[in-house]
């Protein structure tokens, strides 16, 4: 008798496992699709975010240009050196950092899409993209703050040249 019941064991044991075996493959694959629909809708989610933030950014360059072009002219203005050869190689630098400006808010992607159909590979494709033009912005966004932060210093370099001598020295 001993040896039907392990022959019957085995046989139980075979038969459940021929209907685990296809079903734990199926739930494997089910859960493989799952967890790429999950990966494409975060990479599309942080491709929108991203692109928000470097849209942002992009479209304020040229006021922030401009405002580093009108501080830069009443700085030399008032230095009396608005006609130097340096303040022409920077004015020539402007200009073409504007036209970097415009041509960054060219390729910035559409704003109300929404990516749907693509793939992952071309999902990071558009995210590395898009990095690379906030990478591009915020150079040009650095380089014209730290243009701003140097005119004021040179303001406060005149506004002290523009005190008389006796009172900085406490006469």
């Amino acid at each position: 008798m001993v040896p039907m019941t392990l022959g019957s064991i085995n046989d139980v044991t075979g038969i459940i496992g021929a209907i685990t075996g296809p079903a734990a493959l199926v739930l494997a694959w089910i859960s493989y699709r799952r967890s790429q629909q999950v990966k494409a809708v975060d990479l599309r989610l942080e491709l929108r975010k991203q692109a928000s933030d470097v849209r942002a950014a992009v479209l304020e360059l040229p006021d922030l240009l401009e405002r580093s072009r009108a501080s830069r002219i009443a700085v030399l203005a008032a230095m009396g050196a608005l006609q130097s050869g340096g303040f022409e190689t920077w004015k020539a630098e402007l200009e073409s950092d504007l036209y970097t400006a415009q041509a960054l808010a060219r390729e910035l992607p559409n704003a109300d899409e929404a990516y749907h159909r693509l793939k992952h590979q071309d999902l990071e494709t558009k995210l590395v993209k898009v990095h690379a033009i906030a990478a591009k912005a915020t150079r040009l966004r650095n380089k014209y703050l730290r243009a701003l932060a140097y005119d004021d210093k040179q303001r406060e370099h005149i506004a002290y040249a523009q005190i008389p001598l006796a009172r900085r020295v406490g006469l």
